[in-house]
């Protein structure tokens, strides 16, 4: 039975709320969690370290948490849906009748980049729908820029106030519905590619874009690019619309990549977070395989032309945008 203010509901509940100092997080996260552990409830949190400190320093029972400051969890949003879904299942597996999670994740604001975190957002109100979760997304104020905010308001069925009420949340989009954040475009794109090939079988789109590429970004980035670049060809020439059009930028140490036709894309709002209902085949799977990789920047990119798949190396920590 669901405990707490999630009593009565079914599947996923999906709540956020805004915090801009200690105390004030502390005020919404501390019950959330005591709460849970009363029920009996497993409770997860995917906060930083400094703030699952902050939380192991108040807590009476915080040795009945689990704790994930590792950011390994938010390598990427595909990842993170995968990785909490595989949790849920051994939760439930043992019994749990409520599962309680709480985070936030990357964002300009914590350190992080928030390109395609938006789509994470919206993603799990469907994803993690036949798992009893209760999840809690607590976000600093004080950081969090009026993009994100926007987004958190229109991805979370429920928001809570600063004293730790809860309403529903009036702007509130399902998946369908769900808009992102359009991705900004790449210095290197109002520039002349480098390379241009028209309905080039894969072998030769390899070759030619290994050879306009390598050395510009370091080796294992540059072998995960060029296998997510081999799914993007491969979906295009067995899902899209010709003629599939593959562009090279490069700069002294970043790549940029378009796989293009001139098909309307994926109509599945998931593509690229989840496997696709098929699981083992279909245009979801090579899509969602390419975004395991962190160091890849992958946006699916729709206009009146057609689908665009952009890929982005680098030399940074962070791959894609300077």
């Amino acid at each position: 039975m669901r405990t707490g203010r999630a009593q009565g509901c079914v599947g996923h509940v999906h709540e956020a709320g805004f915090y801009a100092s200690d105390d004030e997080f502390l005020r919404l996260i501390v019950p959330f969690v005591t709460e849970g552990l009363a029920a009996g409830e497993p409770v997860v949190i995917g906060y930083d370290e400094r703030k699952c400190d902050l939380l192991r320093a108040t807590l009476a029972r915080s040795g009945e948490v689990t704790f994930i400051a590792d950011t390994r969890l938010y390598a990427t949003p595909a990842r993170a849906i995968e990785a909490y879904r595989q949790q849920f299942e051994a939760h439930v597996a043992t019994g749990a009748e409520q599962i309680r999670i709480a985070g936030d994740v990357p964002h300009e604001g914590n350190g992080g980049r928030f390109a395609g975190w938006d789509r994470y957002e919206s993603a799990v109100n469907v994803t993690w729908q036949d798992y009893p979760v209760y999840s809690r997304c607590l976000y600093d104020a004080t950081t969090t820029a009026d993009s994100v905010r926007d987004v958190v308001e229109r991805t979370h069925r429920r928001l809570l106030s600063a004293d730790g009420g809860v309403a529903t949340s009036l702007r509130y989009q399902g998946v369908l519905d769900f808009v992102g954040v359009p991705p900004g475009a790449d210095p290197l794109e109002s520039t002349r590619p480098r390379t241009t090939l028209v309905d080039a079988p894969l072998k030769s789109v390899r070759r030619r874009v290994a050879a306009a590429g390598r050395g510009r970004v370091d080796p294992p980035v540059f072998d995960e690019l060029l296998f997510a670049l081999s799914e993007a060809v491969i979906n295009a020439q067995l899902y899209g619309r010709p003629p599939v059009t593959v562009q090279v930028w490069t700069s002294p140490d970043r790549i940029v990549v378009h796989v293009h036709d001139t098909g309307s894309g994926p109509t599945d709002p998931l593509t690229g977070l989840v496997p696709g209902p098929d699981g083992t085949a279909g245009a979801g799977l090579g899509l969602w395989l390419a975004h395991q990789f962190p160091s890849v920047d992958i946006a699916l990119l729709t206009d009146p032309d057609g689908f665009t798949v952009r890929l982005r190396g680098s030399r940074t920590a962070a791959a894609g945008a300077p």
